[in-house]
């Protein structure tokens, strides 16, 4: 919506009244907003603030064009679609209100290119069809838009997919991380990506409802893991880890993988893992638990300031399956 797009406009106003031009100044900025391939916030926000300072000053005349203008455009602000309703008559009658609420068929069109989805994702208002049209893709880009768009509500089953998607992005998981309408369960799923602020106040928010009952691992299953851990065994180390919470066989820790490594300081305060047996566990696994002294120290302060009712909830919550009960579930 860039006034370079018409560039001659602006001298053709000024040989115009004031009204004059001000009618040709909205109308070309709302046939411009109307052909526009895409429209992202930013634009849409734009528009509806230059709508709403010239509509006042126009005459019925030029209303009355602006709403059949507008009245096929899905992303036409409530606000400015208001004004027209009750300014003119043209959004009265049954068949011009339809126009102006419903779908429009432009949007498989949208559905069709990364620039047109990253736009129906952007936009003020969305609906469950587009929502899930759009995810089923797994388009990054088209994801992050949704995460960041507060019309994608939290309540909705498709924003947890969203959310269980982000533990494996963490770029998506940190955009949703700035959202104030996530649950605690949303929260903790994230927690691996969070920074140090963002994981004390999720660990605050878990103490304040947790129920688990926190578990001590047996001294057989503790020295077969720490045997594990000792030889590098990582395979042996996780289905160990596995056996020891109960979780199902197909249940993939990836513990070693670049930014997971605090799971591990998580699974070993859950089981009550003495924090010196912890120490020695970092050291032996692998040299990138240990290396550089950051990367320990990070673990051990993991360890040290979680509590283990709390780390069993997000270790839970990360892996989306519940200790000892041998089930996979959404929690």
């Amino acid at each position: 919506m860039a006034s370079s797009a018409n560039p001659g406009l602006w001298s053709d106003l000024s040989d115009l009244s004031g009204a004059d031009a001000c009618a040709a100044l909205l109308k070309v900025n709302a046939e411009m907003f109307v052909a526009a391939p895409a429209r992202d916030r930013e634009s849409i926000e734009t528009f509806e603030a230059l709508a709403l300072g010239f509509l006042p000053k126009a005459d019925d005349a030029t209303l009355s064009d602006i709403a059949r203008i507008l009245a096929p455009c899905p992303d036409t602000p409530t606000s400015v679609r208001d004004y027209l309703h009750r300014h003119t008559s043209e959004l009265h009658s049954p068949a011009r209100q339809n126009r102006m609420y419903s779908a429009p068929t432009s949007d498989k069109q949208h559905l069709a290119t990364p620039a047109g989805r990253l736009n129906l994702a952007s936009r003020a208002r969305l609906d469950a069809e587009i929502i899930e049209r759009i995810l089923v893709l797994r388009e990054d880009a088209s994801e992050n838009a949704l995460a960041s768009n507060l019309a994608f509500p939290s309540s909705i089953p498709a924003f947890h997919q969203l959310v269980r998607r982000a533990i494996e992005r963490p770029d998506l998981a940190r955009i949703l991380l700035q959202r104030s309408d996530l649950t605690a369960a949303h929260e903790a799923c994230l927690y691996l990506a969070a920074n140090a602020e963002q994981r004390a106040l999720i660990r605050e928010r878990i103490t304040r409802g947790e129920s688990s009952s926190p578990f001590r691992v047996s001294s057989q299953d503790m020295d077969a893991i720490s045997a594990a851990a000792a030889d590098g065994d990582i395979a042996c180390f996780e289905r160990l880890l596995t056996e020891a919470f109960g979780f199902p066989e197909s249940k993939e820790w990836r513990i070693l993988q670049i930014g997971r490594h605090v799971l591990l300081a998580l699974a070993l305060k859950a089981l009550g893992v003495e924090t010196k047996e912890a120490a020695r566990i970092f050291l032996n696994l692998h040299p990138a638990l240990s290396y550089p002294l950051s990367a320990i120290r990070e673990l051990m302060h993991e360890m040290r300031d979680v509590p283990q009712a709390v780390a069993l909830v997000l270790i839970e919550s990360i892996l989306s399956a519940k200790a000892l009960c041998g089930q996979s579930g959404e929690v």
